[in-house]
């Protein structure tokens, strides 16, 4: 997920106070298994598995209960969220190593959806991503659920979470 959209999920603005992102370490990842295709007449993937095959993304901590129930509720029920394992990679793309257990949003609407051409991120940061990074209806559901901060209601303290709540963000926009 490209981290401006993610931002404007989580936070409702694609501008975060520092308040409000420090406590999340974006790192980029790979996804060892998997691919990543264009959906048929959107902007945005769908991942499936697929042998021989893998899927350079992000690894999102720190996302809270909440973070992840927009992140649920902006992926829709086109996807479904698996537990993986991710390889995280150094700001060059180089392996270090490192291998995390997170979540990502798997494809479950029919292989039929899908182009037979792989997604291509930069050309959606290219060409795609300032409509997606904007006041869009892709955001009408999240947005009724209010954006990640301390009078929304919902107890943000990470209280009753287990491990450190990484998730691979590789699916969507």
């Amino acid at each position: 997920m490209a981290t401006p959209v993610l931002y404007r999920v989580i936070y409702g603005t694609l501008t975060p106070e520092s308040w409000q992102n420090g406590s999340l370490r974006v790192r980029p990842a790979l996804l060892p298994f998997y691919c990543r295709y264009h959906v048929k007449d959107v902007d945005y993937p769908g991942i499936v598995p697929e042998a021989g095959k893998s899927v350079h993304g992000t690894c999102v901590e720190g996302l809270t209960r909440m973070d992840i129930w927009r992140l649920d509720t902006f992926e829709g029920t086109q996807y479904t969220r698996k537990i993986v394992r991710v390889k995280i990679l150094d700001k060059n793309g180089k392996e270090t190593g490192e291998e995390k257990e997170a979540a990502t949003y798997e494809w479950t609407a029919g292989r039929d959806s899908l182009e037979d051409e792989e997604w291509n991120f930069q050309h959606f940061v290219k060409e795609k991503l300032s409509a997606w990074a904007d006041d869009v209806e892709e955001y009408e559901e999240v947005d009724g659920l209010g954006g990640r901060c301390w009078e929304d209601g919902f107890q943000d303290d990470r209280a009753g979470n287990t491990g450190d709540n990484a998730t691979a963000s590789t699916s969507t926009a």
